[in-house]
């Protein structure tokens, strides 16, 4: 199996392989003597943004259909490329229907309202192509960490499944109207067929995965525990566990079959290491769902579990010495990680950062994993002002820092601010590795 960054690579190659490809259909099909005029020029761009807006309209679904084994080497990079191209799908569709109304308004001596109006009555799906459009930049806008936070998880969760209708309206619009696909018979079954794979992917492992999961290991709760202030425990059991072949540090999404929570999914990590027959996860309640789940949740509830996903766990690790920087509620993947590294006390520091001694999580389990001689616990408590994880303190705590794996797992300042201090205190970037709690 490649290893992570290789892996990454030739990803990125595949992808920049299909733009190539999609650039050479359009070249092939377009002579010199169609390019007369300046609507000609603006039609040619129009059809090269909307060629690869499209197609990375599929990458972008690509990467978030859970492909299991992509999840369990590449983790967090799929959501963060995800994120990236983002903004670039919005670019490039803007602009594609933007040069469209141009081209049109030069042409026929028009105002852009007229050729809207013109376009969406004349042209078959145009107008689902349209809505689409309009879906994405609904999704692009909510992506804001503003806005993001204002709406919750379940309101921005919402917003972006438009994607996938988006899609659907794309291909159609591309299939009826782009002459590189009307023209080319072999062009538009193989980007058909593109199409296809993507789709049965998304429903294979969004859908079908899941429900044969949930059916064979029928996972209910089993005790719900309260671990400190407003930090809950919840402990799932299930038929035939190990299965799932679940590492410590991993995520599953969560569908909880209770009054007021069965609608939602919701992420949360393993907190500690999953055994034969029971998984647990831990959340602190900071906002509406979290506090209905510590109030409704009672053993029996029936789950609904889909994963598990990620790459951050203890295969990242490669040098015997190993770090663990939480901030938060960020503690639950990296103690579960540090119950399953095997090596001496010494060997495994772990950090646990918070504004305030209120803000620690699980510090009991942290503590005695530490009495145990499994690892030595230091709680970092102090202001962003008083940083107790500057460069020169964690050098003061950890003298041979420089030669050791970190692990990071907290929210995005959080974890950029470690990772600036880390870099200070000379540690090379390919020994940290990071997990941002973040949608």
């Amino acid at each position: 199996m490649l290893p992570r960054r290789p892996l990454s690579a030739v990803l990125m190659l595949a992808a920049a392989a299909g733009v190539a490809g999609l650039l050479a259909l359009w070249w092939r099909q377009t002579p010199a003597e169609r390019l007369q005029s300046l609507p000609d020029y603006l039609v040619m761009l129009a059809q090269i943004t909307g060629l690869v807006g499209a197609y990375l309209l599929l990458i972008e679904i690509a990467l978030m259909a859970r492909f299991p084994w992509l999840e369990r080497r590449l983790g967090s990079w799929l959501a963060s490329a995800h994120r990236n191209l983002g903004g670039y799908l919005v670019l490039l569709l803007c602009a594609h229907a933007g040069l469209v109304i141009a081209a049109y308004s030069v042409s026929l001596n028009a105002t852009p309202p007229e050729v809207v109006v013109s376009v969406l009555r004349t042209y078959p799906g145009v107008l689902a192509a349209t809505i689409g459009l309009l879906a994405i930049l609904l999704a692009g806008f909510t992506c804001a960490r503003s806005i993001r936070r204002r709406l919750g998880y379940e309101g921005w969760h919402a917003i972006h499944l438009l994607m996938y209708p988006a899609a659907a309206a794309a291909f159609w619009h591309q299939l009826s109207l782009g002459a590189q696909f009307s023209c080319n018979r072999w062009a538009a079954v193989s980007w058909a067929g593109l199409h296809t794979v993507v789709a049965a992917a998304v429903v294979s492992n969004r859908l079908v995965i899941p429900f044969l999961n949930n059916r064979r290991h029928r996972f209910r709760v089993s005790r719900v525990e309260t671990v400190g202030t407003d930090v809950v425990s919840v402990y799932i059991t299930g038929r035939h566990v190990a299965e799932l072949g679940a590492a410590a540090g991993q995520y599953f999404r969560w569908r909880f079959l209770a009054r007021g929570l069965w609608h939602q999914t919701h992420p949360f990590s393993l907190s500690a290491a999953p055994n034969m027959d029971t998984l647990r996860l831990t959340f602190k309640c900071v906002g509406g769902y979290t506090n209905r789940l510590k109030r409704r949740l009672r053993p029996g509830t029936r789950v609904l579990v889909d994963g598990p996903y990620g790459a951050f766990t203890g295969i990242l690790r490669r040098q015997r010495g190993v770090v663990m920087i939480a901030g938060g509620i960020g503690t639950t993947p990296l103690r579960a990680i540090a119950e399953t590294l095997p090596g001496r006390r010494r060997d495994i520091v772990f950090i646990q950062r918070a504004s305030k001694t209120g803000d620690l999580v699980l510090t009991r389990e942290l503590e005695a994993l530490d009495r145990t001689g499994r690892l030595i616990y230091i709680p970092a408590v102090g202001s962003r002002k008083n940083d107790p994880l500057s460069a020169d303190r964690l050098l003061e705590l950890i003298p041979d820092l420089e030669d050791r794996e970190v692990f990071i797992c907290g929210s995005a300042g959080m974890a950029a601010a470690t990772v600036r201090n880390l870099r200070r205190a000379k540690v090379r970037r390919g020994r940290i590795h990071t997990e941002i709690f973040d949608f």
